[in-house]
């Protein structure tokens, strides 16, 4: 298991092309909600544009509740000057040709959705119209934000009672399962990407940023904290399409699995005012 920490990206010399668009695709639930993080991340990480692509623009520009431990999410004028959010439907829009064009840079993508019974199911068929696009304008670098346990992950979280949890959820949301998994199956049949596929862990709403992550490069080997901070996976999505080091694989990520606590406790600035009152 790997540990990456402290990442602040605008620090290092950057790979990623000049003079183009970092484009961010997202659509609903738990893993959609990395997407909107993924905005967040690039902001603070990346000095150019950046063009998101999603069904509901107010989930980005209106909403302050981004359904994790960090926020509330706010934008200065500077920030939304720098942001083209563009509102697309995956399920019926032709193509993607005219969003993810040459002016592009690199890809984030969180098309994928595993929460049942919650939003949209267009990973696989967004997922083939994004990397149709990417093909066409020459857009090489995607980092796509699946899931734990998908295909050759299977089952998920061998290292976690958690794992048993979500396999139960993918036996009852088979549909979704299968969504994500082809849109995986997708990416890695377009020769012509430079893909990393980012397979979180759990994605709890309550988890708090840390500016850390752990990988887990090979299944059964080593352990992970079975849930993360959401902008903490964004963090490293932004981080790989900025200036990668994983090419045309996929790799889990979760937190650290050292003193792990699936509720953890609440900052000291929470306790200190809980205590005066």
């Amino acid at each position: 298991v790997d540990k990456v920490s402290n990442s602040n990206v605008a620090s290092k010399k950057m790979i990623f092309p000049a003079n183009k668009v970092l484009c961010i695709l997202y659509s609903s639930g738990g893993t959609a909600d990395v997407g909107r993080h993924a905005v967040r991340a690039a902001l603070d990480a990346f000095p150019g544009p950046i063009r998101v692509l999603t069904k509901d623009p107010a989930t980005l520009l209106e909403e302050t509740n981004w359904n994790s431990g960090s926020g509330p999410h706010t934008f200065t004028t500077e920030e939304r000057d720098r942001m083209d959010v563009r509102a697309v439907d995956f399920a019926t829009i032709d193509n993607l040709s005219e969003h993810v064009n040459d002016e592009v840079g690199g890809v984030i993508s969180a098309l994928g959705n595993r929460q049942p019974f919650f939003g949209d199911r267009v990973g696989h068929v967004g997922t083939t119209k994004l990397v149709q696009a990417m093909a066409k304008n020459k857009v090489e670098r995607l980092v796509a934000i699946t899931s734990v346990g998908l295909n050759e992950d299977w089952p998920p979280m061998e290292f976690h009672w958690a794992g048993k949890a979500l396999k139960w959820i993918f036996r009852i949301g088979r549909s979704n399962y299968s969504d994500l998994a082809k849109a995986e199956v997708a990416i890695r049949d377009c020769d012509a990407i430079d893909y990393l596929l980012v397979r979180p862990v759990g994605l709890g709403e309550e988890r708090r940023p840390k500016n850390e992550w752990f990988l887990q490069e090979t299944k059964y080997e080593g352990k992970l904290g079975p849930d993360m901070a959401k902008l903490d996976c964004a963090r490293f999505a932004v981080s790989q399409v900025l200036e990668p080091t994983f090419h045309k694989r996929a790799i889990v990520i979760g937190s650290n699995p050292e003193g792990f606590q699936m509720t953890e406790n609440p900052p000291e600035e929470e306790k200190l005012e809980t205590n005066t009152n």
